[in-house]
């Protein structure tokens, strides 16, 4: 049995039980460095790969209860989908907080009407999607990093706040508010959540 479990933003109180449950009864725990060293807890056998193809080939290695963490949700811009197509078995899937549920939480944002998507290794019409709703939620990448996203809103004249949520849940955390042309000119962590609240 294959299972994708999502460990949620990483902080160990932010992994739903059953997923710590299904690890501890895995054979064998396959993850990105970032994700296995939120499980430093659970002891069991470890293999940390560096891409997601490697994924594929390290799945095949193993019998018996294989486990793949992933961070945040897996369903949410995760592995889950790309492991469907190209596993061709049975695939269990458990649940993750995402990053953006974890920072509309801290904020108390709603975001039930909000647009949420990611920037992260991806080109959406990031404009056109914030013009659209009043808030929106965006995972950043190396490419799209949050000052990236701050300039375009600045560029653009949108009239808004902005909120960037780095190292989320971790010690490291940090939470920045301000205009884009206040948030444009600082470094962040690239790995980050965006949020826009727009001046309706």
């Amino acid at each position: 049995m294959v299972t994708i479990v999502g460990i949620g933003p990483g902080a160990r109180e932010y992994i739903i039980p059953l997923a710590i449950d299904v690890l501890n009864e895995s054979d064998v725990i396959i993850g990105f460095e970032r994700a296995l060293n939120s499980i430093d807890f659970i002891e069991k056998n470890k293999k940390c790969v560096t891409s997601i193809s490697t994924i594929l080939e390290e799945v095949k290695e193993y019998k018996g209860n294989v486990a793949i963490v992933a961070s945040g949700d897996p369903c949410f811009y995760g592995i889950s989908d790309y492991l469907k197509r190209n596993l061709h078995e049975e695939i269990r899937i458990i649940p993750g907080i995402s990053s953006f549920q974890y920072l509309a939480s801290k904020k108390a944002i709603p975001w039930h009407n909000a647009h949420v998507s990611s920037m992260h290794g991806r080109e959406n019409n990031f404009i056109y999607c914030v013009k659209d709703k009043e808030t929106s939620f965006w995972l950043t990448g190396k490419k799209n990093t949050p000052e990236m996203l701050c300039r375009e809103l600045f560029n653009n004249e949108i009239k808004c706040s902005v909120i960037v949520g780095e190292n989320l849940s971790y010690e490291d955390e940090k939470i920045t508010e301000g205009r884009p042309d206040e948030l444009m000119n600082k470094e962040f962590s690239w790995l980050s959540v965006v949020v826009v609240r727009r001046e309706v």
